[in-house]
């Protein structure tokens, strides 16, 4: 079954679609970074920080598809537009929790470590705009691939 049927099956669409925009906000990490940082680095294709979110791209993806497909009064987009509300909320607490955790940990091993600091980690990045920002590229996406 080629992408192009995937796409004409009135089931599958919301689907691909959730998954093309997750993707598509990974994608945008790379290229990102390859334009900020002059390298390029497969990590971002799997690291979870950072804007667009793809948690956020994929499940508005979903939703924006359903609404598409079965309208906005269906049973389907209602229960698809509330874990959506609910997972993005979610993915903003906990990663923000994650980040403020994170920082907390590296001011104690720089307490206890001075010597330490070159090792520190990255920060971790994890804002509403992130979050937002997956929301954007998901339901635009889904229009887009309509």
């Amino acid at each position: 079954m080629t992408m192009l049927s995937l796409l004409d099956a009135p089931i599958a669409r919301p689907l691909v679609v959730g998954v093309i925009a997750g993707l598509a906000a990974q994608t945008f990490k790379l290229f990102s970074f390859l334009v900020l940082e002059k390298r390029i680095n497969f990590r971002r294709l799997v690291e979870t920080d950072g804007a667009p979110n793809m948690h956020s791209a994929a499940f508005a993806g979903l939703t924006t598809a359903i609404a598409q497909q079965e309208g906005i009064g269906s049973l389907e987009f209602a229960l698809a537009a509330g874990l959506t509300a609910l997972i993005t909320v979610d993915i903003w607490n906990v990663k923000h929790a994650a980040s403020r955790q994170a920082d907390v940990v590296d001011t104690i091993v720089r307490r206890l470590r001075p010597d330490a600091a070159g090792a520190m980690r990255r920060s971790l990045s994890y804002t509403v705009f992130d979050v937002l920002a997956g929301t954007g590229v998901g339901v635009a996406l889904a229009w887009v691939i309509r």
